[in-house]
């Protein structure tokens, strides 16, 4: 699938916020934390679909009612790639109320990996990407320590075999800098990114250093974002991009963490 863009120098973008980095807020925390989210520069949040979601999933209308209060939008939701199928509708529904359109997929503790599991979790994936997009979804696999897609050789492996036309490419900058130990650290997201710069539809933002691991915010980490920033200026992006830190660091709260990076974003980009 072709990637994310409108022109080819174009940066439109929206940034949002993972809720990870705020321990998952739900249930009547869920609107004062949107509130939170905005008040620090973010136009939208991604969640999990079960962490955080999980209690609008029979009631749509109130993650809906709870967007339109606050101004804000739903960025993507994360999901197991293993998801059940009745589950799956119940989150694309709840996606289709809030106008939603991307679907990170995950899959957890993928050890061991061979030609056929590769093709297992690649059959999966375009199951899945031919289910959302019916909906109106875009699906992608979300890349992840000890997962289908950690590292360079994973990707090698599952390109030939998704198809491009039902899956989106998404990459998340903090596991490649962390996860794709083929290469020095400050090599990893860049390579990743201009090796599939053209099928990019869908960006998550995070940074990575070995003393306070994936709970960094961006610039504080060994990824070279200068170098994204400058390709992402001369190829174009236009459409979601989440900021995402696993958690707090250095006594730091949510909300100044969040900040740090929306500043160094808008710093980086000019936007």
């Amino acid at each position: 699938m072709a990637g994310n863009f409108e022109s080819k120098k174009k940066l439109d973008i929206k940034w949002a916020s993972m809720g990870l980095h705020w321990k998952n807020p739900t249930g009547d925390d869920f609107e004062p934390w949107l509130e939170r989210v905005k008040s620090v520069g973010y136009d939208g949040v991604t969640c999990f679909a079960f962490e955080g979601l999980e209690c609008f999933l029979d009631k749509p209308e109130l993650l809906s009612r709870s967007l339109n209060n606050s101004g804000m939008d739903l960025a993507a939701v994360d999901i197991p790639l293993d998801t059940p199928q009745d589950d799956y509708k119940r989150v694309m529904d709840l996606m289709n109320e809030a106008n939603c359109k991307q679907l990170a997929c995950i899959v957890h503790g993928a050890k061991n990996k061979t030609p056929e599991l590769y093709k297992y979790y690649a059959d999966m994936l375009n199951r899945t990407g031919e289910y959302a997009s019916k909906r109106g979804i875009c699906v992608h696999l979300h890349n992840n320590s000890d997962s289908i897609g950690r590292n360079f050789t994973d990707w090698k492996n599952l390109i030939p075999l998704i198809d491009w036309n039902l899956v989106y490419f998404m990459a998340d900058t903090g596991h490649v800098t962390k996860d794709f130990d083929e290469e020095p650290y400050s090599e990893r997201a860049i390579k990743h990114l201009k090796d599939n710069w053209d099928r990019v539809h869908y960006l998550e933002f995070k940074d990575y250093n070995t003393a306070t691991d994936l709970n960094t915010p961006l610039g504080e980490g060994f990824c070279d974002f200068e170098r994204i920033f400058a390709l992402m200026k001369e190829r174009g992006y236009t459409g979601w991009i989440t900021i995402e830190q696993n958690g707090v660091s250095l006594e730091r709260s949510a909300d100044e963490c969040a900040l740090i990076s929306r500043n160094f974003v808008r710093k980086g980009l000019g936007i």
